[in-house]
């Protein structure tokens, strides 16, 4: 679910000092995109999954981010998304980043 690969790559980018507020940054923008989209009511474009998308990647959300591929394709298709799945698998893929660093600080 989480790649430790690219979090260690992030890390090594952008020094272990700012790690923490960059993740936050990207944790914010989904949460803000999710939001966005569960209060939607009309068609949804791609343009806000392919968004979510390459913040996922960079985060190391490995299951987020195909999902988020697949919905973009699929918003692209003007077929419907499962918003509330990609709430539920952006929810696990938080819990699993933030146990990830809390092993990582022990």
């Amino acid at each position: 679910m989480i790649d430790r690969d690219r979090l260690e790559e992030l890390r090594q980018e952008i020094g272990e000092e700012d790690f923490s507020e960059v993740a936050d940054m990207f944790l914010d923008e989904m949460a803000d995109s999710l939001a966005t989209l569960c209060a939607a009511t009309g068609p949804l474009g791609p343009d806000v999954f392919h968004g979510l998308r390459g913040s996922a990647l960079n985060l190391g959300f490995t299951d987020f981010a195909t999902a988020c591929t697949d919905a973009e394709k699929r918003a692209n298709a003007g077929q419907s998304v499962d918003v509330a799945h990609l709430d539920r698998l952006y929810q696990e893929s938080v819990k699993a980043f933030e146990t990830d660093l809390s092993a990582d600080a022990a």
